[in-house]
C-alpha cells in the first residue's frame, strides 16, 4: 500500500497550520482543528500549530483494517505503528514543526469529534519533541483500534476505515488552571474548574471546582478561592464570545499568565430546555410498583400483548416452562398468541368465544396504565381473576423466549414503561441527592459497573452506576436507561457522550454502597439531579 502524500488527491497539503484558511474545514482538518481554526479566524486565543489532514491517516487505517481479522486489534494497532508516512509527509511535518516552541501535543481530530458521542474517545500524545511528530500522529491513529473504541464504532455501527482521523499539533502548555465552561441562552455561564491542566477533570477523574457567572456576578467559594472571580469572569467572557462567534456553547480552556486560552469549542446538548417530571399520583399505589416489576420482566409488545393482561392476577412464584428448543419462531409465535387469548378470557371473566372482547379491553385498560390518570387501570388490574396456572407457566416462557429471540439489532431506545417506571420511583423510592449533568429522566434497574472490562451483567436500557465518569464506558450509554457516577464531574467527557445521545446523568451521587449488593429498580432525573431507588425486592 503506497504511503501518503504530502497533499491529498484533490492537491490540497495534508498539512496546513491552523491560521490557514483551509484549516477551517472539517474535511481538510477534522473536527477539533477546524473547530480550533475558526476560533482563532473569529480572533479567540487558541495557542498557535497546524493541523493534519484526515486523509494523511487513510492508508493507514486501511492497513490496520486488513489486519484486523488475522490479527485483532493488537495486530491492526501495530500494523499502524509500523506504517511508512512517505518522504513527503514527513518533511511536511518538520517544516511546519519548524519555531513551534517544544514539547509539542500531538491530539486527535477524528471528523467523528463535532458530535459528542465520541467525546474523550481517542487518544493525545504529550511531551513530543519536534523530530517525533510523525510517530506521535501514527500513536494517534492507533487509538482508533483500541478495545474500548472498537466498541464505541461497534456501538455507533461505523468501522474505523471510515472515519478518518485528523491531527492538531500544539505547543504543550502548563496551565495555571484549566476546565471547561458551558453557557446558556439567558447569558449565564457555569464554570468547573482544577487547578493545572484540565485532563483529569475532562477524563472522569476530578471532581473540579463549580462556579456560576451571571451579570456579572461570581459564585461558588471553593472555585473563586482557586482562580479568583477575575479569573472566573475572564473564563466567562471567553466562553460567551465562543458562543456568540461560533455558536459553541461549550469550551475547554486553560488559563497561563492571567490569560484564558481555548483548546476545544463544541456544541453541547448541555444547557437545553429542561423536561419537567410530571408523576400521576395513582402511581404511589403499592400495586403500581408490582406492576411495573412485570413490565420490566416482559418488556415491549410481546410483553404487552401476550402476559400483561392476565399476569396481574397471578402470584410472584410462577416460573416459566421453557418451550420446546427447536420450535421455529412463527409456529411459537402463532401458539403463545392462540394461548393468550385464552388466559385473557379467564382472567378477565368471559367464555372463550368472547375473548376478542376481552383482549381489547385488557389493551385498553394497559394503554391507560401509561397515560396520565392510571387509577382506573389500576382498579381493573387487580379485579382480575387468576388463570390455570400450567398454561400461564408455559405462556411466560414462550414469551421469553421471543422477547429474547426478535430484539432488533442497535439501540432499543426508551421501552414504553419505563416512564410508568420513573413515576413510580419518584413517589415510593428513596431519593438520593447528586448533581444534574445531562438532561431527562430515565428508568430501569441500577447496576453496578467496576470496570469497563466487566459488563456482562450490563443489560439494554439498564442505568449505569459507576465511581468515576471515565470514557472506556462510552459504548454502554448506547443503550442505557441513564448514567450516574459517585465521583467526577459533570463536564467530563462521558457526560458529553450521554447528552449527544439523550442519556439523562447524574453526578456526585453516593448510591455505591446501595447498587453494589445487587442490581435495583429506580429511576434519575438529569435536570433535578436526583436519583429514586425502589425497595429491594423489585429489581
Amino acid at each position: 500500500m503506497p504511503p501518503p502524500r504530502s497533499s491529498d488527491p484533490g492537491g490540497t497539503p495534508l498539512v496546513v497550520p491552523l491560521d490557514a484558511p483551509a484549516a477551517r474545514d472539517v474535511a481538510a482538518a477534522g473536527a477539533k482543528g477546524a473547530g480550533l481554526a475558526q476560533a482563532m479566524a473569529a480572533g479567540l486565543p487558541v495557542p498557535p500549530g497546524f493541523v493534519v489532514s484526515p486523509a494523511a491517516s487513510v492508508a493507514a487505517l486501511e492497513l490496520a483494517e486488513a489486519q484486523m481479522e488475522a490479527r485483532g486489534s493488537g495486530g491492526a494497532r501495530m500494523a499502524i505503528i509500523g506504517c511508512d508516512l512517505g518522504r513527503g509527509l514527513v518533511d511536511a511535518l518538520s517544516e511546519a514543526a519548524t519555531g513551534l516552541p517544544e514539547p509539542l501535543i500531538v491530539r486527535s481530530s477524528s471528523i467523528l469529534e463535532g458530535a459528542g458521542e465520541w467525546s474523550g474517545a481517542f487518544t493525545s500524545v504529550p511531551e513530543v519533541r519536534r523530530d517525533e511528530v510523525g510517530k506521535a500522529a501514527k500513536s494517534v491513529w492507533a487509538s482508533c483500534y483500541t478495545l474500548e473504541v472498537l466498541e464505541r464504532y461497534e456501538a455507533a455501527g461505523i468501522e474505523p476505515v471510515d472515519a478518518p482521523m485528523g491531527l492538531v499539533v500544539q505547543p504543550e502548555i502548563t496551565p495555571d488552571f484549566g476546565g471547561a465552561a458551558l453557557t446558556f441562552a439567558d447569558g449565564s455561564v457555569r464554570i468547573d474548574a482544577v487547578k493545572g491542566s484540565p485532563r483529569d477533570l475532562m477524563a472522569g477523574w476530578s471532581s473540579g471546582s463549580r462556579a456560576e457567572v451571571s451579570a456579572g456576578e461570581v459564585s461558588g467559594h471553593d472555585a473563586v478561592e482557586l482562580m479568583g472571580a477575575e479569573g472566573l469572569r475572564s473564563v466567562a467572557d471567553l466562553a460567551l464570545e465562543a458562543r456568540r462567534e461560533l455558536g459553541c456553547n461549550l469550551i475547554e480552556w486553560v488559563v497561563l499568565d492571567g490569560e484564558p486560552l481555548l483548546l476545544q469549542v463544541q456544541r453541547s446538548r448541555a444547557g437545553d430546555a429542561e423536561e419537567s417530571l410530571e408523576v400521576p399520583a395513582a402511581l404511589g399505589h403499592r400495586f403500581a410498583r408490582d406492576f411495573v416489576r412485570l413490565a420490566r420482566d416482559y418488556p415491549g409488545s410481546w410483553g404487552e400483548e401476550l402476559v400483561l393482561g392476565w399476569l396481574p392476577a397471578m402470584g410472584p412464584d410462577l416460573t416459566p416452562v421453557e418451550p420446546e428448543a427447536d420450535i421455529c419462531l412463527d409456529d411459537l409465535a402463532g401458539a403463545a398468541r392462540a394461548l393468550a387469548r385464552r388466559l385473557v378470557a379467564q382472567a378477565w371473566g368471559v367464555p372463550p368465544e368472547d375473548a376478542e372482547e376481552a383482549q381489547a379491553r385488557a389493551a385498553l385498560v394497559l394503554r391507560r396504565m401509561r397515560s396520565d390518570r392510571p387509577n382506573e387501570s389500576i382498579e381493573a388490574l387487580q379485579s382480575l381473576a387468576p388463570v390455570d396456572e400450567d398454561s400461564a407457566a408455559r405462556l411466560l416462557g414462550m414469551a421469553r423466549r421471543l422477547i429474547e429471540q426478535t430484539r432488533p439489532p442497535g439501540r432499543r431506545g426508551l421501552d414504553r414503561w419505563e416512564p410508568v417506571l420513573a413515576g413510580v420511583a419518584a413517589l415510593q423510592g428513596e431519593v438520593h441527592a447528586g448533581r444534574p449533568s445531562a438532561s431527562g429522566v430515565g428508568a430501569g434497574r441500577l447496576v453496578w459497573v467496576e470496570n469497563s472490562k466487566q459488563t456482562g451483567h450490563v443489560r439494554p436500557r439498564d442505568i449505569i452506576v459507576t465511581q468515576y465518569p471515565l470514557a472506556n464506558f462510552s459504548p454502554l450509554l448506547f443503550d442505557a436507561a441513564g448514567i450516574v457516577s459517585l465521583g467526577g464531574a459533570p463536564t467530563a467527557h462521558l457526560f458529553e457522550v450521554a447528552r449527544s445521545l439523550t442519556v439523562p446523568a447524574v453526578v456526585d451521587c453516593a448510591i455505591g454502597d446501595i447498587v453494589r449488593r445487587g442490581p435495583r429498580l429506580g429511576m434519575l432525573d438529569g435536570d433535578a439531579g436526583r436519583v429514586a431507588i425502589l425497595p429491594p425486592g423489585d429489581g
